[in-house]
């Protein structure tokens, strides 16, 4: 026994705590080599030795003292090394395996980040993930700006800076860092305060991968009255210094002869004229002599001229509108027919842009083009459900078969653009469905199971409980995550070339999903920072009655825009049935105006979450379903009045400010009590009744007259006539005036009154722009006949 003692003594085991390297990466075709002894926790007496083995695209050993692996010739990825480290004598080994990166995605860069103070500070630091938030001391650099440089691979790095003065410290977030993360539970009253102690959110700090080269829009000029565009582009090299290799020059899908003798000293001048009236888009490509790609530059610009804020939105939605191609016609097995696909495609809503554009439709929304899981899903009122909808994503790329395939969708947009309209699609950024690759690869990229239509949680929880038990709710406090889907987002709207993204579901994203989508589109869509002035327009839903939450989502950097649902909600009962007066749809009109700080909003007289007009107008709301199934579908109304209204209710939207919204079937007066019924199938030309027809006709005269008289879009708005059941109002700027009038009571009224106070000429014939009648004016007053239930939209001739 004593023996035994005598021999451990002289052999005290000392086990063994293997280390990942920090950054494990290397350049194409570099072998890449670290030193064993940084591989070890800790000094030890007695020799290690070790073992490698690596992943197919990775040859390694051990040689020297070092640790070496070479990548495949002409490789780039990432692929594993597994290290073994055993003492010779006494003692545990331990076996470390970790990736090697090779190329692209993996370089550590020297990363300034940089913070002009606030409060005066003796001292300030920056913490964040990249120092597992301890404090890392800053150099003032003069002119109160503090800096440090950070060796940090490409990732996202949330921070915070802290200000010291003396003993006491104040931590904020960098105003001088476009984009933010929040954590949980933060403030939605003070996320973006960058203030030391303000209550602010986290910096986001995005560091590209530094080994390639880097293509940057330093000036964009869109002459539009000259029909050309003139642009400089920089190049910088990335970290291997090669020069430039290979350009490639587009526009509009066709190549331009590549510049010659262009070496990156000096910024590349481009200069393209004669260009024809519409959508242009130019790509430049480039890669440096080592074959490595930077980003590509992408930029979309129209010369027409038009503004968002004159124009008028049209939702087709794409099952339900125009089936034409049959061929793609398919049932996915739901319980009832309406919650099924019923053969709508793109195919269809090409076949029918000649319609819409004479409607006077300048911006076309479609839906979420991306592919969406087979079969039926879920339960409600009795009955399964398709992804005939579009807001059960699978993937990020390949597209829904029942709606056509990249070709048909390109096709569709070119044809758009070609008749001078935008084009949004949904983007579905706040969850997946179960089959999308994210949810079994990512399971931790999402919130925990709560069912949003449980224990309140729509308005309790509305950033992350999950619509349904197979759409997992993404985490936007993630990096990861905000990184991933947005990188998604803009690289879909860069490759389907669209204008703009209806963007789903608003309330249920944090904050920093807007701003920081939006920092991507101004840098990368709009080039704003080079003076691009194209505005890619995001509108968002958010279906609350409260005009602050709406608000909070829109700005410079946050969304364009929203749907205004508290005017909607006034706007359809002051017509629908006439529970709100006249002198309370102005009031929400002026209340909006006050809420929204001149953004062009989305009003709108229906959708796919609300029941149809004239449904309402005939039999009032209804909702999904009774007594534990749908109900069965509303049928057109037995009367004349329900389409009267709808008219009215165009003529007042159509004629006052912003982006105003038709849902398919709206501009005919198509019935339907709320989801799924209302959205039957549209209806055209011989399928409509003599009333539906009636509603077409006026809709296309309103579409048509806010095209000519742009004053009716975006003009000054006066009251000229106020009354309970009759009301007049006067649109005008610089470039015109007209007269509107809404009658909803059930006898004809004739109005008169004065025209110069109200900022209208005097004398002459004003034109029923509705009607084509001709009215004469008496000197300073004007005399008008407003039928029961009917409008007036005049211009003076």
């Amino acid at each position: 026994m004593l023996l035994l003692t005598a021999l451990f003594a002289c052999c005290t085991p000392e086990d063994v705590t293997l280390v990942a390297p920090e950054n494990p990466w290397t350049d194409r075709d570099q072998v890449w080599t670290v030193s064993l002894d940084s591989l070890v926790a800790s000094e030890h007496e007695r020799e290690l030795s070790f073992a490698a083995t690596a992943g197919e695209h990775l040859t390694v050993g051990v040689q020297s003292g070092e640790l070496y692996a070479i990548p495949e010739a002409g490789w780039t990825g990432t692929d594993y090394i597994e290290v073994t480290a055993d003492p010779t004598r006494c003692g545990e080994g331990d076996t470390l395996r970790f990736d090697l990166g090779v190329g692209a995605l993996h370089g550590p860069c020297e990363t300034v980040i940089a913070y002009q103070e606030q409060g005066g500070p003796d001292a300030v630091s920056v913490a964040g993930s990249f120092s597992d938030w301890g404090p890392l001391a800053m150099e003032a650099v003069g002119g109160g700006r503090w800096e440090v440089a950070l060796p940090l691979g490409p990732g996202a790095y949330p921070y915070k800076i802290v200000e010291h003065h003396g003993a006491s410290e104040s931590w904020t977030c960098n105003p001088g860092e476009a984009q933010l993360q929040c954590d949980p539970g933060y403030d939605q009253s003070a996320w973006d305060h960058c203030t030391p102690g303000g209550g602010g959110c986290n910096s986001l700090l995005v560091v590209r991968d530094c080994a390639l080269p880097v293509l940057s829009m330093d000036e964009v000029d869109v002459m539009r009255e000259a029909d050309a565009v003139e642009l400089a582009v920089s190049w910088q090299a990335g970290s291997a210094g090669d020069a430039i290799g290979a350009v490639r020059l587009t526009l509009d899908g066709q190549p331009l002869s590549a510049p010659d003798g262009w070496t990156g000293e000096a910024p590349l001048r481009i200069s393209l004229t004669d260009l024809s009236v519409g959508r242009h888009t130019v790509r430049l490509e480039a890669s440096d002599a080592g074959g490595r790609q930077a980003e590509p530059l992408y930029l979309p610009f129209w010369t027409d001229g038009r503004r968002w804020d004159e124009g008028l939105l049209y939702y087709a939605f794409v099952d339900r509108f125009e089936d034409g191609d049959t061929a793609r016609d398919a049932s996915e097995g739901t319980t009832h027919p309406t919650t099924d696909y019923q053969g709508g495609d793109l195919r269809g809503v090409i076949d029918r842009l000649d319609d819409l554009d004479a409607l006077g439709v300048t911006a076309l929304w479609l839906t979420a083009p991306l592919d969406n899981p087979s079969g039926a899903w879920g339960s409600k009122c009795g009955a399964t459900f398709s992804g005939y909808h579009g807001y059960w994503p699978v993937s990020d790329v390949a597209l829904e078969e029942h709606f056509g395939d990249e070709a048909v969708l390109a096709e569709l947009i070119d044809e758009a653009h070609a008749r001078g309209m935008r084009v949004l699609v949904d983007w579905v950024g706040n969850h997946v469905h179960s089959e999308h690759p994210l949810w079994s690869e990512h399971p931790d990229w999402f919130n925990p199971q709560q069912i949003c239509d449980n224990d309140g949680n729509w308005d309790r929880i509305p950033q992350t409980c999950w619509f349904d038990s197979f759409l997992p709710d993404l985490d936007y406090t993630q990096p990861e995550v905000l990184e991933h889907r947005l990188d998604a987002a803009v690289a879909q709207a860069k490759r389907w070339d669209v204008d703009g993204f209806r963007v789903d579901a608003v309330k249920h994203m944090p904050h920093p999903v807007y701003r920081n989508l939006q920092h991507r589109i101004a840098e990368q869509i709009e080039h704003r920072p080079a003076g691009g002035d194209e505005d890619f327009y995001t509108v968002g839903e958010t279906f609350d009655g409260d005009r602050g939450l709406i608000a909070s989502f829109i700005g410079d950097d946050r969304l364009d825009a929203q749907f205004d649902f508290p005017l909607y909600f006034t706007l359809r009962s002051a017509f629908a049935d006439d529970s709100s007066s006249l002198r309370d749809l102005e009031a929400a009109r002026l209340a909006s105006e006050a809420a929204y700080g001149g953004a062009t909003m989305s009003v709108f007289l229906g959708n796919h979450d609300v029941e149809r007009f004239v449904t309402v107008a005939e039999l009032g709301a209804w909702g999904m379903c009774a007594d534990g199934a749908l109900l069965s579908p509303a049928v057109s109304p037995s009367s004349e009045v329900p389409y009267r209204r709808l008219m009215l209710a165009w003529t007042w939207l159509l004629a006052h400010d912003g982006l105003p919204l038709i849902y398919y079937g709206d501009e005919v007066g198509l019935p339907g009590h709320n989801d799924p019924d209302n959205r039957q199938l549209m209806r055209f030309d011989g399928e409509l009744s003599g009333w539906e027809a009636m509603v077409h006709e006026h809709v296309a005269r309103l579409g048509q007259a806010r095209q000519e008289y742009p004053w009716l879009a975006s003009g000054d708005t006066r009251t000229w006539w106020e009354e309970d059941g009759v009301w007049g109002w006067v649109r005008s700027s610089a470039e015109g005036e007209a007269l509107v009038i809404v009658n909803r009571t059930s006898e004809g009224r004739t109005l008169e009154n004065g025209l110069s106070w109200a900022g209208l000429p005097a004398g002459g014939t004003w034109e029923d722009l509705l009607t084509d009648e001709a009215l004469h004016a008496d000197g300073d007053r004007l005399s008008v006949w407003v039928p029961a239930m009917s409008a007036r939209v005049l211009v003076p001739r």
